[in-house]
């Protein structure tokens, strides 16, 4: 059967499965398995395939990322470190409108899926000071919980594009962090155009900062292993569980009340589910590989002439938006497009970094992006009305994130 026809029809089982909201790493294993079906391979090399995506390093790492990343968010969450986050932001911030910004920003480094509505009665408390209409607070929510994913090294997405691509995750930092500036300054002077606020300035409290420090310590720490230290991912995010679990420790027995925490938050935070995407990304990755569609495909679009650069920035975007799970985004586009890409260390790694923000921005305004759907629900917002909001902040981002690539291509 022709390639582009296997390569489709897997792409239509997984947009299927992701619709009927099924687990998507079960997801990314039908789509696999209905790709090797369609490309008639054997039996004996669907295992092969299997054994190989299942065991190699990268699998194992990212799963024990995973696995950890909801842990650190358990321990944050229980021990209060985000309430006290928040409280300590409120004394330091006079103006409300940036702590409706930065409330969601914060519940999103948590990364939990859906996790938008963790965030949605903070931002509306908060809008409603304001007199935000429902549709705006609920673009609001959106916009600020997901424009730091464009480059926050805590992401899932961006550990497997790090992975996958064998780019440095500090590197596609780098590249993307003036995409999460230009979109958070753009989209704060965007969204609360027209809704001044009566407080301005910020407040010089010491003891607020300190608190806010403190409540920030272990995501500073596994920020600074990573990018400036490189450390290997996992070791970063044990560093980081270590100290969420030594803070705010009260003094009176504090070996039995560690003990505590250990066996009452530990447990609660392993989400299997999560990390097994993780399992049905890698498999489905191997089998784009191992069926020769991936040649196929790179030697048609060379074939067309069209810059490459183009392609990404038009093709991310629909995938993102089509699955609504970047994940799967990634794990499809990534295979593709990699052997397209030009050699050469920071160009490359430019390209892979453009090749993430196309795909996070069609993720971003999926409708079948949980964040997307539960807030427009928390909200009781018109759809049509939170999209066209957040189309203009998507179209400033891409555009620059396309001149900054186009820019490393031309020297």
């Amino acid at each position: 059967m022709p390639w582009y026809i296997s390569l489709l029809g897997s792409i239509a089982v997984i947009m299927i499965c992701i619709y009927k909201k099924l687990n998507i790493g079960l997801t990314m294993i039908f789509g696999a398995v209905s790709l090797g079906l369609l490309s008639f391979i054997t039996i004996k090399d669907f295992f092969a395939i299997l054994l190989t995506a299942t065991t190699n390093s990268v699998t194992v790492m990212l799963f024990i990322s995973i696995l950890l990343l909801g842990i650190l968010g358990q321990i944050l969450k229980e021990t209060g470190a985000l309430q006290e986050i928040i409280a300590s932001l409120t004394a330091l911030v006079a103006d409300i409108r940036i702590i409706t910004a930065i409330l969601p920003a914060l519940v999103g480094m948590l990364t939990v899926p859906g996790g938008a509505i963790l965030s949605a009665p903070l931002c509306a408390e908060a809008g409603m000071k304001l007199r935000l209409p429902p549709d705006r607070q609920a673009a609001i929510n959106i916009w600020f919980r997901h424009v730091f994913y464009f480059a926050l090294p805590l992401f899932p997405s961006l550990i497997l594009a790090a992975q996958l691509s064998e780019v440095n995750i500090g590197r596609l930092v780098l590249h993307n962090l003036p995409l999460v500036l230009i979109g958070t300054v753009f989209g704060f002077y965007y969204l609360f155009k027209g809704f001044p606020s009566q407080e301005k300035g910020f407040f010089i409290s010491p003891r607020a900062t300190r608190r806010l420090l403190i409540s920030l310590a272990p995501l500073l720490v596994v920020l600074v292993l990573v990018i400036i230290f490189d450390l290997y991912f996992p070791w970063a995010l044990l560093a980081g569980i270590v100290f969420a679990l030594l803070n705010y420790l009260p003094k009176q027995n504090q070996f039995s009340r560690l003990i505590d925490r250990i066996k009452t938050m530990i447990l609660p935070g392993i989400n299997i589910p999560t990390a097994f995407v993780i399992v049905g990304i890698m498999i489905y990755k191997e089998m784009l590989t191992s069926t020769g569609v991936i040649s196929d495909l790179t030697n048609l679009v060379l074939g067309l002439g069209i810059p490459v650069i183009l392609l990404i920035a038009l093709i991310s975007f629909l995938v993102g938006m089509l699955t609504g799970d970047n994940s799967a985004s990634v794990a499809i586009l990534f295979p593709m497009f990699m052997p397209l890409l030009p050699s050469g260390s920071y160009i490359y790694s430019a390209y892979i970094a453009f090749l993430y923000a196309g795909s996070t921005a069609g993720h971003i305004i999926s409708p079948a992006h949980p964040c997307f759907s539960l807030t427009k629900e928390y909200y009781r917002a018109d759809m049509f009305k939170i999209v066209v909001l957040i189309i203009p902040l998507l179209a400033v981002v891409i555009a620059a994130g396309f001149l900054i690539t186009s820019l490393f291509g031309w020297f």
